[in-house]
C-alpha cells in the first residue's frame, strides 16, 4: 500500500475518532496521524500522552498539558479532556483542557502542521506567574521524582545528544542529553570554583543565544537526523531570563521558562509557542527555528543600512592591556589610557597595518555606569577621535550593560541594602543614559559602542520598575543604546553579542567575542559562531581575535579572519597567555592581508558590501 493511501486512511480514522471531546481514561482507543515529516500517536490516560515519531521511531514521549507554577506553588492538574480537530489540509489542532489547583481556567493547544507542530498554554485567573513548563510540570531530582507526580509528567528523550547554539569556554556545542541547559541568563548556577574549573559551564558568550536546542537521533533507522526544540513570543513578551532544559533525569526531562513573580496574571495569560522542526542537521534546524520566528513574528528587523566602514579591520586594545599588566600583577584596566592607545597605534601605523576602526576597551570611564570619560586616563578623549577622524579611521567606546558603578541609589535597583543593577526600566535612568550617548556620540565624537558584560535580573524579589524584565531588560538598555548612538550619527556602529533574532533591530553587527586559553582549532570554532550569527539575522560579525591562545593559532585565525568576518587585532607586542611574539615577517604579511580584504569589498560593488 502506497505511502499517500495509508496517510488518507490513517488522516480518515483520525478524524472520526476525534469527531467528539475526550475524558483521559485508560481504556479509549489511542488516535494515530501521520504528517510528511512526522507521526503523531495520541494516548489517554493521567495525563494523556503524545508519541512523538519520525519514520516510525519514538524522538519524544510528552504529556499533552504542562504546568503553570505561581511565584510560590506548583500546579497540580487533574480531570483532563481533549478533542482533535482538522483545521487544513495538511493541518491538525489538539485542544485540552484541566482542572488546575492554582488557576481558574486552564487549557492547551497542539497544533499540527506538515513539517513541524506546537505548543502553547493558556491560563485564566490572578496571580504572580513562576514557572511556565512546556512538555512537563515540575523538575525531576536525580534519584526521584522531585516535583513532578512521576514519568508521565516529563518528557522521554529518545536522542543520544543535543546541540546548543550556546558557545562556551570549552567550545563545546554538542551535549548528553543528561546535561542541563540554560539559554539566556541565569544568577550563580553556572559559576564553578577556581579548583573545580568547568569551562563548558561558563556560557554567556552570545547573550542571549537562540531559545533552541536540537536533538540527534539514536537508531539506524534514523541515522542522523535532528529535531529541534525552540520557543518564540511577541517581541515584549520576553519578560523570562531563559528558557531552560533541565536535562534527562530520573522522571525524565523538563523544560521551561520562570517570571520569577515579575509578571502577574490578571486576567488572561498565553505563553509563549513552543515549536518542533525536523532536519538533517544542526544549523539546518536553527536555520528553519530562524524563518518560524520570522514567520510568526516572534523576532525583530535590522535597524540600519548596511555602512561601508563597518567592515573595515579593528583594533581594540584590551589584549595588549592584559599582556603588559598582568605579568606585573597589575589590573589591565588601569592601562585603557589615551598615552597608551596614542603608542600602539602609532607602532601598528609604522607596521603598516590599516586599521578602520579603534575599540577602546575597559575601562576608559571613571565609573562603569556612569558613562563618564575618566579625565585622568583621558584628557583630551575629543583630540584623539578627531585625530583618528583625520586619519580616516573611526572610534567605538567598551561598555557593560546596566552596571551600577557611580550611580546615585536612586538608579539603582536596591536589594538588601545594597544597588545591584540599574533600573533600566525607571524613566529617569533611560533620560540619564540618554543624555550620557548624546554627550559622546554628539560632543565627543564617538561612532559607536562595543557592548559586554550583558546580563538580566535572574533573580526574584527585586524592585524592578516596568516591564522590562528578564531578557526584556537586556532589549530595553540595549535600545536605549543603539537608539541614541543613531539618533545623532545614523552610520554609527553599535557591537553586541545578542545573536537571538529579537535583538536584531538594537544591533549593527554581532562580536563573536572571547576564546578561552586552552582553545584550539579556533578558525573552526569561530566559523561556527558566525555561522550561528548569520543564521539568526546578522550578515556581518566582527571576528574578535584568538589572542589569548598560542601564536600558532592566533596566527592562523588571523589569516582565516578575512573569510568569516571583520578582521580584528587586540594586541601589538604578543599573545596574552604563551607571551610569544609574532616576527616581522608576520606583520608585514598581516598589512598586506588586511589591505587585500579592503581592496576586495572596494572592488565588490563598488563599496564595502556585506560578507559573501
Amino acid at each position: 500500500m502506497s505511502r499517500s493511501r495509508n496517510q488518507l486512511l490513517c488522516l480518515t480514522a483520525f478524524l472520526l475518532l476525534a469527531a467528539l471531546p475526550l475524558r483521559a481514561q485508560t481504556n479509549a482507543a489511542p488516535q494515530f496521524i501521520d504528517l510528511a515529516q512526522y507521526s503523531v500517536l495520541v494516548e489517554p490516560g493521567n495525563p494523556p500522552q503524545i508519541k512523538l515519531q519520525r519514520d516510525r521511531q519514538i524522538i519524544f514521549q510528552m504529556p499533552v498539558v504542562a504546568g503553570l507554577a505561581s511565584s510560590t506553588s506548583e500546579e497540580q492538574l487533574s480531570d483532563f479532556t481533549y478533542s482533535l480537530r482538522r483545521t487544513g489540509a495538511d493541518s491538525l489542532e489538539l485542544n485540552a483542557s484541566a482542572q488546575s489547583t492554582l488557576w481558574t481556567g486552564r487549557r492547551f493547544q497542539w497544533r499540527f502542521y506538515r513539517d513541524h507542530l506546537e505548543f502553547q498554554q493558556f491560563a485564566s485567573g490572578h496571580g504572580k506567574l513562576g514557572r511556565a513548563y512546556f512538555l512537563s510540570n515540575g523538575v525531576s531530582n536525580r534519584w526521584d521524582n522531585g516535583t513532578t507526580a512521576g514519568h508521565a509528567w516529563d518528557t522521554s528523550i529518545y536522542a543520544d545528544r543535543y546541540f546548543a547554539p550556546n558557545p562556551n569556554l570549552a567550545d563545546q556545542l554538542e551535549f548528553n542529553i543528561a546535561m542541563p541547559q540554560i539559554l539566556g541568563f541565569s544568577f550563580g548556577r553556572e559559576e564553578s570554583s577556581e579548583q573545580d574549573f568547568r569551562p563548558e559551564r561558563m556560557a554567556g558568550i552570545f547573550a542571549p543565544p537562540p531559545l533552541f536546542l536540537a536533538f540527534h537521533g539514536n537508531d539506524s533507522v534514523l541515522g542522523d537526523t535532528w529535531t529541534s526544540i525552540g520557543i518564540g513570543a511577541k517581541p515584549g513578551d520576553y519578560q523570562f531570563p531563559a528558557f531552560e532544559y533541565t536535562g534527562s533525569r530520573y522522571a525524565g526531562a523538563s523544560f521551561y521558562v520562570d517570571y520569577m513573580g515579575y509578571r502577574t496574571i490578571d486576567g488572561q495569560f498565553a505563553s509563549p509557542v513552543l515549536a518542533i522542526h525536523f532536519a538533517y542537521s544542526p544549523l539546518d534546524a536553527l536555520q528553519t527555528y530562524t524563518a518560524w520566528l520570522n514567520q510568526s513574528s516572534f523576532a525583530t528587523n535590522m535597524g540600519a543600512e548596511d555602512v561601508a566602514w563597518h567592515h573595515l579591520p579593528i583594533f581594540c586594545g584590551w589584549a595588549e592591556q592584559t599582556v603588559e599588566s598582568v605579568p606585573q600583577g597589575t589590573a589591565p584596566n588601569k592601562l585603557s589610557t589615551q598615552a597608551n592607545y596614542d603608542g600602539w597605534l602609532a607602532t601598528l601605523g609604522q607596521r603598516g597595518l590599516p586599521v578602520g576602526t579603534v575599540v577602546i576597551d575597559d575601562k576608559w570611564q571613571q565609573a562603569y555606569g556612569t558613562f563618564e570619560v575618566d579625565p585622568q586616563k583621558w584628557p583630551d578623549l575629543k583630540g584623539f577621535v578627531a585625530a583618528q577622524h583625520g586619519k580616516g579611521r573611526h572610534v567605538l567606546l567598551w561598555v557593560p550593560v546596566a552596571e551600577t558603578d557611580g550611580l546615585p541609589a536612586s538608579l539603582c535597583v536596591s536589594y538588601q541594602g545594597k544597588c545591584v543593577i540599574a533600573d533600566v526600566g525607571k524613566p529617569e535612568y533611560e533620560t540619564f543614559l540618554r543624555a550620557r550617548i548624546r554627550h559622546l556620540v554628539q560632543d565627543i565624537g564617538i561612532d559607536g559602542f562595543k557592548e559586554d558584560w550583558v546580563r538580566s535580573p535572574a533573580a526574584a524579589g527585586l524592585p524592578l520598575t516596568g516591564a522590562a524584565t528578564g531578557i526584556e531588560f537586556v532589549r530595553r538598555f540595549q535600545s536605549i543604546l543603539y537608539t541614541e548612538a543613531h539618533k545623532w550619527k545614523p552610520d554609527a556602529m553599535v557591537e553586541t553579542q545578542t545573536t537571538n533574532a529579537l535583538f536584531r533591530e538594537s544591533s549593527d553587527v554581532i562580536r563573536l567575542n572571547d576564546v578561552w586559553y586552552a582553545s584550539r582549532n579556533v578558525t573552526e570554532m569561530m566559523r561556527l559562531r558566525a555561522r550561528i550569527a548569520q543564521i539568526t539575522g546578522w550578515p556581518l560579525v566582527d571576528t574578535d581575535n584568538a589572542s589569548s591562545t598560542n601564536l600558532k593559532e592566533w596566527w592562523n585565525y588571523m589569516q582565516a579572519q578575512p573569510s568569516i568576518g571583520i578582521p580584528a587585532l587586540y594586541f601589538v607586542t604578543r599573545t596574552e597567555s604563551t607571551q610569544e611574539s609574532p616576527s616581522n615577517e608576520d606583520w608585514t604579511y598581516l598589512a598586506a592581508l588586511w589591505q587585500r580584504y579592503i581592496d576586495s569589498r572596494k572592488n565588490d560593488g563598488g563599496g564595502l558590501g556585506r560578507n559573501p
